[in-house]
């Protein structure tokens, strides 16, 4: 069929009909909904009887066009409700809305009625065109749809699809159009046939919405001077442009450089109460260390260290040093296990800078300390006539101190 055609019988059938019913395929896109929505507003501005029907989920993406309030999920509100009385009965019938209830009144003739004489039951659905929109043949209707064969056989079943894809053999009237954008741009088209003015600010983003999506947000091939302008025309009919870009523009990812991001240390721990950490990490000295060349350092007989340059060590001037005699302390038994036992005699003693071994050597003891500490200069003691060890001694020139004993000259 030509398209021309085709799109002239689809705005006949639709200024005829009263019960319109619009629906998408069992796996609509955002385009699909979106038509569908405003679509289903545009037809009930017209005094139309629309419908909109898909029991499918529906994605969240477009919930600010708020899809409930239009969309159905069951095909209960296109069947009647019918009420059987026998004519015999009835005189005369009239309806009275009162608030927002619907009373209908029944005149009896010459007889009374009660709920006996009443018959309930359900009637043929009230569809008279049936507008699938994206779906090219009915194994890709809705299955609140399909559940029903009478709505497809007595209704006028008009397919609307867009794109050069293969064309739709559903119905009774098939308007494809190869070089649209998206169902959103041929329902635009045709809605000024049905009268100028229609389309308000929910129509325009509900439109608009189905536009941005298929063309990408204007970025794809489908983008032409056409959608460009039917946009513009939208947007100054209400459409919010920006907020149909917000929600339908995916999340960024964060940019990846192709490398792990290096974790941060984690902070340290307080310590508790009573406890000193130590830090391991080297610390600067006081005062800079100074390089010690070989043979710059001498030690004399005596123990003094002598570096080279360096002046002699002062000797004390004065009265000799009294003589000192000590007894060896006794020695103190700790808990500690028991040592092993001394090498034999015959095994050599460590050198000055030998390491030794805490657990299996025995450190040598040195021998007792004695008194006879005076430098060989000092020829006092070989003038002395009474032995100093002597037991004559005054006990006035005693002092005596726990394991020392000192005796004076």
């Amino acid at each position: 069929m030509d398209q021309a055609a085709a799109k002239q019988q689809i705005v006949e059938r639709i200024k005829q009909a009263s019960n319109i019913l619009v629906t998408v395929s069992n796996n609509p896109s955002v385009d699909q909904l979106s038509a569908c929505i405003g679509m289903t507003l545009l037809l009930n501005k017209m005094d139309k009887h629309a419908t909109a029907v898909f029991s499918g989920q529906v994605p969240s993406t477009i919930e600010f066009l708020q899809p409930e309030k239009t969309i159905e999920t069951n095909t209960d509100s296109l069947q009647d409700f019918i009420i059987s009385l026998d004519k015999d009965k009835a005189d005369k019938l009239r309806y009275k809305v009162e608030d927002d209830v619907v009373r209908i009144f029944i005149t009896p003739y010459k007889t009374s009625l009660s709920e006996k004489d009443l018959v309930f039951s359900q009637g043929d659905f009230n569809v008279e065109v049936v507008m699938a929109l994206g779906v090219k043949d009915r194994t890709q209707l809705d299955q609140a749809i399909t559940a029903h064969g009478r709505i497809l056989h007595d209704a006028t079943v008009v397919s609307i699809n867009a794109g050069n894809d293969k064309a739709a053999e559903l119905g009774q009237i098939n308007w494809q159009e190869p070089t649209a954008s998206s169902l959103c741009e041929m329902l635009v088209s045709i809605s000024e046939a049905f009268g100028t003015g229609l389309i308000d600010n929910q129509m325009a983003t509900a439109f608009l919405t189905g536009i941005v999506a298929e063309t990408k947000r204007f970025s794809n091939d489908k983008t032409s001077p056409k959608v460009m302008t039917m946009s513009a025309q939208l947007m100054a009919a209400g459409a919010n442009q920006q907020l149909i870009v917000s929600k339908l523009e995916p999340p960024q990812a964060p940019p990846s450089t192709g490398k792990p991001v290096p974790k941060a240390p984690p902070p340290p721990k307080p310590a508790p109460a009573g406890v000193l950490n130590v830090s391991h990490k080297p610390e600067k000295a006081d005062s800079p260390e100074v390089e010690v060349k070989a043979g710059e350092i001498h030690i004399d007989e005596k123990g003094n260290i002598i570096s080279s340059g360096a002046p002699a060590p002062v000797q004390p001037t004065g009265p000799p040093a009294p003589l000192i005699k000590t007894t060896p302390m006794p020695t103190i038994q700790s808990a500690a296990p028991t040592p092993p036992p001394p090498k034999s005699d015959n095994s050599p003693l460590p050198g000055p800078h030998t390491l030794l071994d805490p657990s299996g050597h025995q450190p040598a003891i040195s021998p007792p300390f004695t008194a006879d500490t005076a430098p060989k200069w000092d020829k006092r003691a070989e003038d002395l006539s009474t032995d100093p060890l002597s037991s004559s001694t005054d006990s006035d020139d005693v002092l005596i101190v726990p394991g020392v004993q000192l005796i004076t000259p």
